[in-house]
């Protein structure tokens, strides 16, 4: 038998045992994660297109939004708070986004072939005849203009005096990236830059090589953007040109020439130290096949960026690598596509196929 005083001393002590483990009291609620951590719990996020569809993966899960997105080799995009994925529908020029965490589809018909993240879940593109238009897609307000631009007359316009459409290629914190035809050569247009900062219109001109089919991406820093596109050889040759353009000076430093008789340079990216464009390589012969690849700049020219050709492939986490393995060598006039592989701990798991595009937070 416990004598009375002992079991209070037994009773007190249970209670500070309960109250240290929080028997009988509230507990705090779990502090509210970040979309970085969410997406870290959920796993490896990143997206990838194919002709038919744009979809998501999360970690174990794949969400998937249906689309006419053609052949354009365009890379997927993402936000900046990296909340939704989003791609080009060519058929219909509207915008197709996915939403990371719970996989609602989103059509915004802008009338557009290009949009670009502007900041927090914000997208924007160019409306004629002068207006960046910009959406909010965790919102419910509709696409509104967020600021009109006149840009300035060209010296180089096409005959008349008109051009073809602009269009919004890219972003930084600092500038939005215009590209407008202006002028054309034998075969091909040329395509003239602009950039649009808080309070002024740089027009940049033309870059030498960078002609059709331009693309863009923004640098390290909030002035330098990355630039990949063609000049005309032939009517149905080009030579593919990458090359780096610091805003504010209108400095070009032109990368060495990509290999290949016939080549085309497509989907830019810049991380922190690297430059890597997506390539073609052909010879100027009717239906020659052309070798892909992606490849990254290096001292001594370009080196591919994996150990077999490969249509795309993201920058990863060593233990984790996510590719499209480039497929048999396919005409010219197609647009690449291949297996989509994520290799995690030295295994190699098939996703899709017939995959053209990824594209990470």
């Amino acid at each position: 038998m416990v004598s009375s005083g002992w079991g209070a001393a037994i009773g007190v002590l249970g209670c500070v045992i309960a109250l240290t483990a929080g028997c009988g009291t509230e507990q705090p609620p779990a502090p509210r994660l970040t979309p970085e951590q969410e997406r870290a719990n959920a796993g490896p996020v990143f997206a990838y297109r194919t002709v038919s569809e744009l979809a998501v993966v999360r970690g174990a899960e794949t969400i998937r939004a249906p689309g006419s997105f053609g052949y354009s080799s365009a890379a997927v995009s993402f936000t900046e708070d990296g909340r939704y994925a989003f791609s080009m529908e060519t058929s219909s020029k509207s915008l197709v986004a996915l939403s990371v965490r719970d996989g609602a589809v989103s059509r915004i018909e802008c009338d557009c072939t290009d949009a670009v993240a502007l900041r927090d879940s914000v997208v924007g593109w160019w409306r004629e005849p002068g207006q960046i238009m910009s959406m909010d897609l965790a919102g419910t307000e509709p696409p509104a203009p967020e600021r009109d631009v006149v840009l300035p007359d060209s010296p180089n316009s096409l005959s008349g005096g008109s051009w073809d459409g602009a269009r919004l290629v890219a972003a930084s914190e600092e500038f939005l990236l215009v590209a407008r035809v202006e002028s054309r050569g034998l075969w091909w247009e040329k395509s003239h830059l602009y950039a649009i900062g808080a309070e002024t219109i740089l027009p940049l001109g033309r870059v030498p090589g960078i002609d059709g089919q331009l693309a863009a991406a923004a640098g390290p820093d909030a002035r330098s953007f990355v630039l990949t596109g063609v000049t005309a050889r032939s009517a149905s040759c080009g030579i593919g040109h990458v090359a780096t353009i610091d805003v504010t000076t209108n400095v070009v430093q032109e990368l060495p020439i990509l290999p290949g008789e016939c080549s085309a340079a497509y989907s830019p990216r810049w991380s922190a130290d690297t430059i890597t464009v997506a390539t073609r390589k052909w010879a100027d012969v009717p239906g020659a096949p052309s070798a892909v690849d992606r490849l990254r700049s290096a001292a001594q020219g370009w080196a591919p960026v994996g150990e077999h050709p490969v249509v795309d492939m993201l920058p990863r986490a060593q233990e984790s690598v996510v590719e499209v393995v480039a497929g048999d060598p396919t005409d010219a006039r197609e647009t690449p596509r291949g297996v989509l592989i994520v290799e995690r701990d030295g295994a190699r798991t098939e996703l899709a196929t017939q995959v053209v595009s990824l594209g990470a937070p």
